[in-house]
């Protein structure tokens, strides 16, 4: 419903939109190496394949085993970010559309995560910042959060999990 009437600006975002799954691999090519460098080790799995939202949660469980490494890494992980995502997207936001050069419908597709809490305090803080494009944030927003959830799960079961676990032998 909030999508619908901002869709010719949505498509006219084409590829960013569609690309911004790739910013998954921060998970793995960041968090990996350090969780690794903190000492754990299977449990790394489950923890930087994804933000590990349900479908994430899911992948890992039905490949792993809710008793696995990975299975309780993908947990953690989980639990952490109901708890505290949502502060933690909706201060990041605020924080970074008022110190930096880049437009806030771009923090609005940051805020698509996959995640409907974390993306509505995301974009709470865009909002409060910029009211006057506040039907925009939304559409972007939900755009964002819609395309996350549809792509990131073949992503994950494709791409991001087969190279955290090639990154995870490797380091």
């Amino acid at each position: 419903v909030t999508i619908g009437p901002q869709m010719p600006a949505i498509i006219e975002a084409g590829p960013a939109l569609l690309l911004q799954e790739l910013g998954n691999f921060g998970t793995v090519l960041i968090a990996l190496p350090v969780a690794i460098a903190l000492g754990l080790r299977r449990e790394a799995v489950g923890m930087a394949h994804s933000v590990a939202r349900e479908p994430n949660v899911g992948i890992i469980m039905n490949k792993f085993g809710i008793n696995s490494p990975e299975g309780r890494g993908v947990m953690a992980i989980y639990i952490f970010g109901t708890v505290f995502g949502a502060v933690f997207m909706g201060l990041i936001s605020g924080l970074l559309v008022s110190i930096t050069p880049i437009h806030p419908l771009s923090f609005a597709m940051a805020s698509g995560v996959g995640s409907g809490s974390m993306m509505a305090a995301a974009s709470g803080s865009l909002i409060t910042s910029f009211p006057e494009l506040e039907d925009q944030i939304v559409a972007f927003a939900g755009a964002s959060n819609l395309l996350s959830l549809a792509t990131g799960f073949w992503v994950s079961i494709f791409i991001a999990l087969p190279l955290t676990e090639k990154l995870y032998a490797l380091l």
